[in-house]
């Protein structure tokens, strides 16, 4: 009980107190008659509890600081996590600390920590646990040998890395970090991802988008897009088809004529050069490049500088021939804060 594993490492420790009441008074996983409901097994299992009185109770405290950190589901959300996927998450997780955990041992902990449990339909061993389930989608993948990384963060725990930061201390013996701090949620607006999700339920080309899109954000393949300029950072960025462009072009140019104060659209940068010039006789200056992306991949957006006393000339332009058909630069704006909208027009059914 005293090992630094052991302290709880996202939170208070859990008692020895705790964990024995609850194999005593839980609703579910609680005595029966008198009778005991969980083993090593799981639930309803008749597989009794092994114990070595060494490890025990660093195993349980590894294991309750686990599912602290994929956090409770909503309580209008019904536990649907099954016991036995969550166990193997803890054991690749937790691992060297842990070579193997039980199913019984997940479901004690979870019960421990006050999480809500239900048994499914069928019958079996296993129990439904309420942590989030794209929080451990996120986990899971992260963590399973030869699993499909997730591409993107947005489902990932809050006390994730710092708990893998505290177990690798610990396997380097090293002190323990300092505690970890909830951080307080933040509301982040995304206006135009909320709009597009919103429309998965039509039937067009911005409806098979919205369902793509929808699906890579509840997969982890790409990120939230909060801008028109994030959704076609990631379309360049992921797999798509070739119709697909004229899908996010059509979306772009609807959100826009929908919020008419929604910002310009801006491209990555992708490279550019300056260097100096001697002038024609009123002192030296510099020439510079600015390379963008073109909305469509397929070119460039160059700004161009001409900063010699007596010839500063300023310009932008779209160096692209389908771009030029499809955007215009915004006007009122000068070169270095160039914008883009799509030409009205573009949505198709």
């Amino acid at each position: 009980m005293s090992s630094p594993l052991a302290q709880g490492l996202l939170g208070e420790r859990v008692s020895a107190r705790q964990l024995i009441a609850v194999l005593d008074d839980h609703d579910l996983i609680g005595l029966r008659d008198g009778t005991p409901v969980l083993g090593e097994g799981g639930y309803l299992a008749e597989s009794p509890w092994s114990f070595n009185g060494k490890t025990d109770f660093i195993e349980l405290a590894l294991i309750t600081d686990v599912l602290r950190m994929l956090m409770p589901a909503s309580d209008a959300t019904a536990p649907e996590v099954s016991s036995y996927s969550l166990k193997h998450t803890a054991e690749w997780f937790l691992r060297p600390h842990c070579s193997y955990v039980s199913n019984g041992r997940l479901i004690w902990a979870a019960a421990a920590l006050g999480l809500r449990l239900a048994a499914p339909d069928e019958a079996g061993s296993n129990l439904l646990v309420g942590v989030s389930e794209r929080g451990h989608d996120y986990v899971r993948r992260m963590v399973s040998p030869g699993g499909s990384r997730p591409q993107a963060d947005h489902y990932r725990p809050a006390g994730f890395t710092h708990l893998q930061t505290a177990l690798a201390k610990a396997t380097a013996g090293e002190s323990a970090t300092a505690r970890w701090v909830q951080p307080t949620p933040v509301d982040q607006t995304a206006p135009f991802h909320d709009w597009l999700i919103r429309q998965v339920d039509r039937d067009d080309i911005i409806s098979d988008l919205a369902s793509d899109y929808a699906a890579g954000i509840r997969l982890s393949h790409h990120r939230i897009a909060h801008t028109p300029d994030e959704l076609l950072a990631i379309f360049h960025e992921i797999s798509h088809s070739p119709e697909a462009y004229d899908s996010v072009v059509s979306a772009i140019a609807e959100w826009m004529r929908t919020v008419p104060s929604a910002a310009p659209v801006r491209t990555e940068r992708t490279g550019g050069d300056a260097h100096g010039h001697e002038g024609w006789g009123a002192g030296a200056g510099t020439i510079e490049r600015v390379e963008y992306r073109c909305p469509c991949g397929d070119g460039e957006i160059i700004e161009e500088h001409d900063n010699v006393p007596g010839f500063r000339e300023h310009d932008v332009r779209l160096d692209c021939d389908r771009c030029r058909v499809e955007w215009r630069f915004v006007d009122g704006r000068d070169v270095r804060n160039w914008g883009l909208e799509p030409v009205v027009g573009r949505v198709t059914v």
